[in-house]
């Protein structure tokens, strides 16, 4: 999952992907001279939205969304395209890191596969659903493949199923998902795009 950034507690974990191949997983637990690396950066990204737009914040996550290199940058473009509107992570993943689950209002600076920050989202919705209850919808929200449930299901059924093998754990249509719907707030999402008002 995710840490806090930006507050006085240290530098948590940013959710930085491994070095490797493009498909190799991408591990939420970070090094910590490639955080310190990674922080450089993030943290005058998040410094520019905040003087730019007039916010003020006392802090933010910072993710990829994503567990390879691959997907985090395909997600980071898409959001950035202002097509992915929402993010579904697995309720484990937070239980497992002792990360309380996001809420309404908090910011998420968007990392891509080389942990570079990419995008700034505000969260405007947080719900818990089973997997067996994704709708069509969500999946046109989420913005990856062609928008629909079937292949939105069929693609995180295969993703999940190959964490759940490299992890141990168990994962079935019971599964709680934390489903994020979000607004792309930096840089300023494109003209005509669906993350626009």
């Amino acid at each position: 999952a995710r840490r806090i950034l930006g507050r006085a507690e240290g530098p948590g974990d940013a959710g930085l992907p491994a070095p490797g191949a493009d498909d190799h997983p991408v591990p939420f637990a970070a090094d910590l001279v490639r955080l310190a690396t990674r922080r450089a950066e993030i943290e005058p990204f998040w410094l520019a939205y905040q003087r730019e737009c007039g916010v003020q914040v006392e802090g933010f996550s910072a993710t990829a969304l994503g567990h390879t290199r691959a997907l985090a940058d395909e997600r980071a473009g898409l959001v950035l395209a202002g097509v992915k509107r929402a993010q579904a992570t697995l309720r484990r993943d937070f239980e497992k890191d002792l990360e309380p689950l996001p809420a309404p209002g908090e910011h998420v600076v968007v990392l891509d596969g080389d942990g570079v920050p990419r995008a700034i989202v505000r969260n405007r919705h947080v719900e818990l659903r089973r997997f067996r209850e994704i709708d069509e919808a969500f999946a046109s929200a989420a913005g990856e493949g062609d928008l629909t449930l079937r292949w939105w299901l069929a693609a995180h059924r295969q993703d999940w199923s190959e964490l759940a093998e490299r992890e141990g754990f168990e994962i079935g249509e019971d599964s709680e998902l934390v489903l994020e719907y979000f607004e792309l707030v930096w840089p300023p999402p494109p003209a005509g795009s669906a993350a626009e008002p």
